[in-house]
C-alpha cells in the first residue's frame, strides 16, 4: 500500500479514536393533547438496532449533550466511508498492473471474405 494511503488511513483512524461519545438514531420533539390541553415537548430518541425499531425519551436536562453524541455519531459514520473508500481505492491500484498494454484492434476489411472452416 502506498505511504499516501497508509498516512491517510491513519489520519482517519486517529479522528475516530477522538470521538468519545458518540448515538446513533434521530432525536424528535413530541407533544400530546390538543388545543388548549396540548402538553409538552417532550423529547424521544429512536433508531433501529437488529432490525427492530426502538425509542427512548430523554430528559430536557439531557436533550443538547444527546444531540452533540447524535452528531459525533454521523461524523463517525463519515469516517468509516471515508476509511472504507480509501482503502477499496488503494486495493483496486494495487490489483492493476504498473502499466496496461493497449489491446490491438483488429481492423475488418469490409470486402473481405470470412473464413470458412
Amino acid at each position: 500500500m502506498q505511504q499516501k494511503t497508509e498516512l491517510k488511513r491513519t489520519e482517519i483512524l486517529d479522528e475516530m479514536r477522538q470521538i468519545e461519545r458518540l448515538r446513533q438514531g434521530t432525536i424528535s420533539e413530541q407533544y400530546y393533547g390538543t388545543g388548549d390541553s396540548r402538553q409538552g415537548p417532550y423529547f424521544v430518541l429512536q433508531g433501529y438496532a437488529d432490525g427492530k425499531h426502538w425509542s427512548k425519551r430523554i430528559p430536557r436536562d439531557k436533550v443538547e449533550q444527546v444531540k452533540t453524541d447524535l452528531e459525533a455519531g454521523a461524523h463517525f459514520k463519515g469516517l468509516c466511508r471515508q476509511f472504507a473508500e480509501v482503502t477499496e481505492e488503494a486495493t483496486v491500484m494495487e490489483d492493476e498492473p504498473a502499466s496496461k498494454k493497449k489491446a490491438r484492434k483488429h481492423k475488418k476489411n469490409a470486402f473481405a471474405r470470412p473464413n470458412r472452416s
